[in-house]
Order: C-alpha cells, then structure tokens, then sequence
C-alpha cells in the first residue's frame, strides 16, 4: 500500500513578514552583484519626507518619485548630477560617507521661493551667493535629519554633515572608481518638473553592516522608581553656567582702532536684563544690589514650547 505524503502546509502570512523583517541588510544576488533589500523601503520614507519638505518651503503641489537603486562608479554618479551642489554625512555606524546631490538649478529656484519669489531662474550661474549658500547647509542639515528617519525602522544611524560643495573633488574619503548604490528622487510639479536629488552610498559601507538585523519593536514599560529616584537626585545636582548680559555696546571700526589705554566707553544699561542658562533664554530681570553685591532680581520667568 502507498501512501501519499502529505503535502507541506502553507506558509502563513505572519511566517513570511517575520523571515522578511529579519532578512539581512544584504543579499548576495550573483558572483559579482549585491542586493540591498531593506533600502527600498528607506527609500520610500525618505521620498515621503523630501516631499514634505519641499511644500513646507513653499512649493505645496510638488511630488517626489523614488526610483529603484542603481550601481554607479562615483566618478559616473558626479557627472550624471552635475551641476549639482553636494551634501557628505558622517554616518555612523555605516563604514563610509552617505551622500546628497540636488541640481544647483533646483537649489536656485528653492532660494527664490523660499524669498517670496515663484521658482523662476533669471540666469544659471556657476557660484552661489552668500544666502543661497546658508540655505544650502540648512538644507542639508534638514535632508540628515529626514535620513535617519528613514533609516530608523532598519538601522539607526546619525547622519551628521560635514560638507557643502559644488566641486566633487571636495568630498574626501571616495575615489572616482568607488562603487556606489544610487537611489533618484525625481520632482513632480511646476516650477521643479523633472529636478532630482539623488542619495548615493559606498558599497563598501553597506557591506559593512550586512548582517545588521532590524530594530525590534518594544512596548514602553514603567520605570523603575529606584531608578527614577536616583536620576532626579543626580540631574538636581547638576551645575549650570547662569549668564546675564549687562550691555552690548557697538562702536565704529574707526573708533576700536583708535583706542587707547585711558579711554572710556560708555555702556547704556537697561532697565531690565535677559538672563540665559547654558545659552537659552531662562528669565529677566532688574539689575539691583544683595548683601553689598550686585545682583539681578528676577521680574519675569519665559515658557517653554509646553507652557512649563
């Protein structure tokens, strides 16, 4: 008598989500090609973000396409993005540099529409102004911060920037023949129709972090209240610098160099006085006297974000 075997059960939905969520940063795809799975997902998030932010700048009708990654020498991927102003981030724990790369056009237009402008370029130019320049690195500085976001269902890095340049050959630690994995975001929508920004990543760190599993998901839990006690305890016993700025006063160029040992600035002392500590603005109040010292009596208390 024969018996059929029994045939394999299906696997459920659940099993497959789980193998998927565990799946290892990297695939070996062939003999000399690799896969990075879990980027495709950051990808979409990090598209989801760029949009966002390119409407709070401004540009409300605008949509961002990610496109599937693509391997490219670095020295290829500079080319096909110029003219571009590039972005490096030290991004820990990932063995080498993340980059951004935006054409200097569409920088040009998100100046002139963060001004009250409509995103219309007048000439193209080589060299950016001062302003466009600081909202470059501002730009930047927001691009790292929507980065680690995307990032952080897979793996926690802290891109920090480091670099703002139109020239390549500024963006130390990539040789032209590195091998980068490329991901495009291309812009929808009047005045930004067919602009991109373009994230690119060292093979060599991604390969670095292949076997990096996903973040677990934890449910917040009580804290301990020995512990919790013994925290307040030591952040109440923490010191912090206390300043009170009395007078700012300016004088010409002519003047500072004309002074001599002897001379006299005059100071006008308001009547009441900010009051910082370590550098935010805490309090304000009247300059006055205390036990033969001078002293400030504080008038006013200034509220956080939370009214606390």
């Amino acid at each position: 008598m024969t018996i059929a075997a029994k045939p394999p059960k299906p696997v459920a939905a659940s099993a497959r989500a789980a193998a998927d969520a565990n799946a290892s940063l990297l695939l070996r795809k062939a003999e000399d090609g690799y896969a990075f799975p879990a980027l495709d997902a950051v990808a979409t998030r990090f598209a989801r973000s760029l949009r966002d932010l390119l409407r709070a700048l401004g540009a409300p009708a605008v949509q961002v396409e990610p496109a599937g990654a693509a391997q490219l020498r670095f020295a290829a991927w500079c080319d096909d993005a110029a003219p571009a102003i590039f972005w490096r981030y030290h991004a820990p724990p990932l063995k080498g540099p993340v980059l951004l790369a935006a054409s200097r056009p569409l920088i040009l237009q998100l100046v002139d529409i963060f001004y009250g402008g409509k995103g219309q370029l007048a000439a193209e130019r080589e060299e950016l102004t001062d302003a466009e320049d600081r909202f470059a690195a501002r730009l930047g500085r927001d691009m790292g911060l929507q980065l680690a976001a995307a990032w952080a269902e897979k793996l926690p890095i802290e891109p920090a920037l480091d670099c703002v340049t139109a020239n390549p050959a500024k963006l130390a630690a990539v040789r032209a023949d590195d091998e980068m994995l490329v991901q495009r975001f291309t812009l929808r929508g009047a005045p930004f129709e067919g602009r991109t920004i373009s994230c690119a990543y060292p093979l060599a760190a991604l390969r670095g972090i292949a076997g990096a599993e996903p973040l677990p998901h934890t449910q917040d839990s009580a804290a301990d209240p020995v512990w919790a006690a013994a925290l307040g305890k030591a952040l109440r016993d923490v010191r912090l610098p206390v300043r009170s700025v009395l007078a700012r006063p300016e004088i010409s160029l002519i003047k500072l160099l004309s002074l001599e040992v002897g001379d006299i600035i005059p100071l006008t002392i308001p009547r009441n006085v900010p009051v910082t500590v370590s550098g935010r603005n805490f309090a304000s109040g009247s300059i006055g006297e205390a036990n033969g010292n001078a002293a400030i009596m504080i008038d006013h208390i200034e509220e956080g974000p939370d009214h606390d």
